[in-house]
């Protein structure tokens, strides 16, 4: 009986290591070919950098931060 019990536990748990194998690899898989499919639209469809604000205005987030952080 506890053969049997034993057998069944390996089974499942191969089964179970094999379904989340799969999965991730799929996962990975379609993770490669979106980041293949932005490269691809990125050269047709390129992003511009936005002009850097008025330096003041870094300035007042600079300071903020730092005014907030102490907390």
């Amino acid at each position: 009986m506890s053969e049997s019990l034993i057998g069944q536990a390996v089974n499942i748990t191969l089964i179970g290591m094999l379904v989340v194998f799969v999965f991730l690899t799929i996962l990975v898989l379609m993770m490669w070919l979106l980041g293949l499919g932005v490269r691809t639209l990125e050269k047709y469809f390129p992003q511009t950098v936005p002009a850097v604000a008025d330096n003041a205005l870094i300035a007042v987030a600079i300071a903020a931060a730092k005014k907030f952080q102490g907390k």
